[in-house]
């Protein structure tokens, strides 16, 4: 309603001969001292819109900050935050995180006054799947910025992994217990933990449309796993199987212990956040305007775009083009080619007479 009342003003001296519907409707007028009587009203008029726009800026809390522009659209924060939280909360509900092929390893020396044996853990994590969850976005509008902060949490999740445990026994330990391998494939779940992910919408603006981009910093989601109770019993039962001296190694190394030190770190993984796409506001100045039957160019410059806490503003400068630049400057007509003159052809030159030798 603003950026049409602005247009209006602008315009309405310059159209009076017809512009009517988009500005009140007028009929044409009769004749030229009709004219005259129109113009005269609308220039009595415009003070008395002047006084009624100030008005309104001044108790209106929404018309508040607008740009100096001639032409200011405004959009409603709280329409754009339902786009805003719409378009984040969809992409991140939609993203499933993958690790594939992870690698954790340890060794060491087991010692009972002299060492008796080598031992060497390995974990390959097949795969971790984790889902993510979105809670309620924060937008905030103000200070020309849209500020987003989302809670994101790691819902739930699927592990795989094989479980390599290499024993080689030495000195007393080697005749009692010899070499021991371990090989076991376990699974689990991805632990439920929660972020704050914060960023921000730059906003550009053209004549058609506003568009925000989401800029986020690096954020990086960290996956849990923990075995399942039914995987780690069938790990227990491989290991309580053995005595005597092998016994004390697998007590001594604690391969449970290390496991869970291996892994209870978590495995960081990148949250794709570039991939959430610029959300356009279709809010813009239409380049041209009819005026009875005629359709009148009108240029658009596209000035200063401000975020108060109510409103986003698009501002603009308007101007009616000239009737060349409105239509266009037409490409000359070709003209029709007619029969080929002959070329003028250069007399050709007399030969000299030759000089009788002396």
């Amino acid at each position: 309603m603003t950026a049409r009342r602005g247009l209006c003003a602008t315009l309405v001296l310059a159209l009076s001969l017809g512009a009517g519907p988009g500005c009140g409707g007028r009929k044409e007028a009769k004749s030229a001292e009709e004219m005259k009587a129109r113009i005269a009203a609308l220039e009595q008029e415009l003070p008395v819109l002047q006084q009624k726009l100030g008005n309104l800026l001044e108790t209106d809390p929404r018309l508040r900050g607008m740009p100096e522009t001639g032409v200011r659209v405004g959009v409603p924060t709280d329409l754009t935050r339902i786009m805003i939280e719409r378009l984040v909360t969809g992409f991140v509900d939609s993203v499933t995180l993958r690790l594939t092929n992870l690698k954790v390893n340890k060794k060491g020396d087991v010692k009972k006054v002299v060492t008796i044996g080598h031992y060497e853990l390995a974990v390959v994590i097949a795969e971790v799947v984790g889902r993510l969850k979105t809670g309620k976005p924060k937008v905030t509008f103000g200070g020309n910025r849209i500020a987003l902060s989302l809670p994101v949490t790691v819902a739930s999740g699927t592990g795989n992994a094989n479980i390599n445990f290499k024993w080689d026994g030495k000195n007393v330990s080697g005749m009692v217990c010899g070499d021991m391998e371990v090989n076991e494939d376990v699974e689990g779940s991805v632990k439920p933990d929660s972020y704050e992910v914060a960023g921000a919408l730059e906003l550009t603006a053209t004549a058609r449309q506003i568009l925000a981009a989401p800029k986020f910093p690096v954020v990086k989601v960290n996956l849990k796993v923990e075995p399942s109770a039914e995987s780690w019993a069938d790990v227990q039962k491989i290991l309580d199987d053995k005595g005597g001296v092998c016994g004390y190694v697998v007590d001594k190394v604690d391969i449970r212990g290390v496991i869970e030190g291996l892994v209870g770190k978590g495995f960081n993984v990148r949250l794709p956040t570039e991939k959430i796409k610029p959300m356009a506001i279709p809010v813009g100045i239409a380049p041209t305007l009819k005026v009875r039957d005629e359709t009148v160019k009108i240029g658009v410059k596209v000035g200063h775009l401000v975020i108060t806490e109510q409103m986003i503003w698009l501002g603009a400068d308007v101007k009616l083009e000239e009737a060349g630049e409105a239509a266009g400057a037409k490409p000359a007509a070709a003209k029709p080619a007619g029969p080929a003159k002959p070329k003028p052809t250069a007399p050709k030159a007399s030969p000299k007479p030759e000089t009788p030798a002396p």
